[in-house]
């Protein structure tokens, strides 16, 4: 009945992604985009659409320019669409200004237009934004309504957009880019792949446990289980006001894996039950008696592991962490429920039909084989084991904390190749604002302070990262080229007037005209002043290598204003710090949990320590392998360590809570250690090659980061493979603890 009635909430379960989502509300980098955001509106409420053509300047494909913007203004929830044809020229006329268009297509002949076109592309306000250089390539500016700037909206008209644009398609390739495009491309790409790991995890799971075990239950019991979690845990997240996010597409796979490994060992130990004579009754007690406090443990550890992400300060990794938590312990809890119920009612005498095949027989060979191993070579086993983990922790030190905003999504797909349009003919989209605060009414028109901005500017084009810099000095010197009468000269050539006078009365002029360049770059009283910069995403560390070597010189140009660094570029670049000081605390602290969990099962912390060592070298080795595969530190590569400990404590305890019951039966270290690798080593392996067979399916991932994410996951479990299978038992032939059992 429960799993009946969370269909209806899982069923609705939206998605969303925006940066400022991954900041608390306290946090200063979100004040400091707010107060943009409320002296100016937001950066990242505008789609682009462009396309290029060699006939730009021509009638006809002028007049397709003007039908296209009239469609598109009429698309719900766009506020403005912005053309090449709306573009207006500043001029002079008996010393006030006038803004008149500069495209009358009725009057203007075709020599007219290809006049007009070295013009605009000298215009500082169009070129990079409407024209490129080359006067061959053109975009259209949609805003989105900011109070309707919602996900769903967004993909209502980003629909309307495709529908209006494939009429014209045939003569046109369009490129669509923006950061609102982006962010529900990019949303709608990570559902899909959400429902195709789902799938395909799912059919490969229920291959290998068919091919393994030879019988139905024991494909659909574990898989009545994984589901029943999925569907609970995302009912869950949508009655507590959450939904699905970046981090949020590798919760299914991790509940799918875990889910399935809890089964696995439970029937596995019931299954050895009936084999030893038991009766169905008897083996379900000694199953529950025997690894429910076993299975108890290793979901509580796994959960402790990612609930140790609470106390990050990035929001999405905090809810990351608390969701698969609680997914964790709700597929624990559907175990212990379900499967005694269930397995009382069926009639076959195993569930899993382990002497059908080859797999067993060939298994049982080589954990003997194993065992003998560790027993008589555990100095070498363990020596070679630390050695191999030192050799790969090495690459750590090369690992680098770099995220890109579009980090994620693969080059060759649609979405990159149209940002890269925009990049190579306009400019890129990712802006880095500055605010300027003066804090005086009309501080900010001086002619000092503007020819310091323009010096700032000189020094934010030295960057070959920055592209385009716009300011209220950019507006002042086209005033004044116009003014002067050196309307065919570039802006960029003529000095800022030397008076303030002059300033202040160019302001009068633009106020007059109620000029919305004038508005876009200052604030009401003139105290604020706005520098608007586009960049390219080129990753939080050249980003904020930029911002060290720039602020010495805004401290010597603004000393006596107040500089605010923001924008949709800097809140990306912020991110990736406050992951890498979240993860490494959140990872501590669940080291030390664990430990404590541990030291309190066996009463004693050399047990703890031999426990835990076995858990930390996957965590090194994946560590080493990012490093050495050139793999940065970023928001969906963070949580791979994570994912990494929670995985390797599983196997780990399973061995020990195992080893346990045999010492407690045979009272001697040596033939506890050998019952306990081989019985319980078969269902690590199992659990092991399901672990990789659903986290696998991350590998045909779209976004490069989650297809590593995959890659690396898997490497870690193979590691904690080796690692429980020879290092585990190895340490203790080596050091021989008393145990207190």
């Amino acid at each position: 009945m429960i799993l009946l009635i969370s269909v209806f909430p899982a069923s609705n379960i939206r998605t969303d992604f925006n940066l400022e989502g991954f900041y608390p509300e306290s946090d200063s980098v979100i004040a400091d985009y707010e107060l943009l955001e409320e002296e100016f509106g937001r950066d990242d409420n505008t789609i682009i659409i462009g396309f290029k053509n060699d006939s730009l300047f021509s009638k006809s494909v002028l007049k397709d320019v003007e039908d296209i913007a009239q469609q598109l203004k009429q698309i719900t929830h766009v506020s403005e669409v912005f053309s090449i044809l709306d573009t207006q020229e500043i001029q002079s006329s008996a010393g006030e200004l006038t803004f008149d268009p500069y495209f009358d297509l009725d009057s203007m002949t075709n020599e007219d237009l290809i006049e007009l076109r070295s013009e605009l592309t000298l215009d500082p306000f169009i070129k990079g934004s409407l024209i490129n250089t080359s006067g061959n390539a053109t975009a259209f500016l949609i805003r989105i309504d900011e109070d309707k700037n919602t996900f769903s909206n967004r993909n209502r008209i980003i629909s309307s957009l495709e529908s209006t644009l494939q009429e014209y398609s045939e003569k046109y390739e369009f490129h669509t880019s923006g950061i609102p495009f982006f962010r529900n491309q990019y949303v709608n790409l990570l559902n899909g792949e959400i429902v195709m790991y789902i799938a395909i995890s799912s059919v490969l799971i229920i291959l290998l446990l068919w091919y393994i075990y030879r019988t139905i239950w024991g494909v659909l019991f574990p898989m009545v289980i994984v589901w029943s979690t999925l569907l609970l845990t995302v009912a869950i997240i949508q009655l507590t006001g959450g939904y699905l996010e970046i981090m949020s597409s590798t919760i299914a796979p991790i509940l799918l894996c875990v889910g399935v490994a809890d089964s696995i060992h439970m029937i596995s130990k019931y299954d050895d039950a009936r084999e030893a004579g038991l009766t169905k009754h008897s083996s379900i007690i000694e199953m529950l008696k025997t690894l429910g406090s076993a299975t108890f443990l290793t979901s509580l550890t796994t959960a402790v592991g990612f609930a140790t992400l609470l106390t990050s300060t990035v929001m999405p990794m905090r809810r990351f962490g608390i969701y698969t938590a609680i997914g964790v312990l709700i597929a624990y809890v559907i175990t212990i429920l379900f499967l005694p119920v269930i397995l009382s009612k069926v009639k076959q005498k195993r569930i899993f039909d382990e002497k059908s095949g080859a797999f067993y027989p060939l298994l049982q060979r080589w954990l003997h084989k194993i065992s003998a191993i560790n027993r008589m070579n555990y100095r070498k086993v363990v020596i070679i084991g630390l050695l191999v983990t030192v050799g790969f922790a090495v690459g750590i030190t090369k690992i680098e904390v770099n995220g890109k905003i579009f980090d994620d999504v693969s080059e060759d797909t649609e979405l990159m190749q149209d940002s890269q349009f925009f990049t190579d003919n306009m400019s890129p989209q990712f802006p880095m604002e500055f605010l300027i605060d003066t804090d005086e009414p009309d501080g900010v028109l001086s002619a000092d302070l503007l020819k310091r901005v323009q010096q700032f500017e000189e020094t934010l084009l030295s960057y070959p990262e920055i592209h385009r810099v716009i300011g209220l000095h950019t507006l002042m010197k086209e005033v004044h080229r116009v003014l002067s009468e050196n309307e065919k000269i570039d802006n960029r050539l003529l000095p800022l007037p030397d008076d303030d006078r002059a300033i202040a009365q160019y302001t009068l002029l633009l106020e007059i005209n109620e000029a919305d360049e004038l508005y876009n770059l200052t604030d009401f009283d003139y105290s604020k002043l706005r520098i608007t910069t586009l960049t390219d995403d080129a990753g939080s560390k050249r980003i904020n290598e930029i911002r060290d070597q720039f602020r010495d010189e805004m401290v010597r140009l603004f000393p006596d204003e107040t500089v605010i660094v923001t924008g949709t570029t800097v809140l990306s670049a912020d991110l990736t710090d406050k992951i890498v000081y979240s993860l490494a605390w959140s990872i501590l602290l669940a080291v030390f949990v664990i430990t404590l969990i541990m030291a309190g099962l066996f009463k004693s912390f050399k047990m703890a320590f031999i426990a835990l060592l076995p858990n930390l070298i996957p965590l090194l080795i994946v560590g080493g392998v990012m490093g050495f595969a050139g793999v940065d530190i970023k928001p969906s590569t963070a949580v791979i360590f994570t994912i990494a400990l929670g995985i390797a404590v599983d196997d780990t305890i399973h061995y020990l809570a195992r080893f346990r019951i045999e010492y407690l039966r045979r009272k001697a270290l040596l033939p506890s250690l050998t019952a306990t690798t081989v019985r319980t080593g078969r269902a690590i392996i199992v659990t092991s090659l399901i672990l990789i067979a659903g986290f696998g399916t991350l590998i045909s991932s779209a976004f490069t980061s989650t297809a590593m994410m995959g890659i690396l996951i898997c490497t870690t479990i193979f590691g904690a493979l080796l690692a429980d299978l020879f290092v585990l038992p190895s340490l203790f032939y080596w050091l021989k603890p008393k145990l207190k059992i």
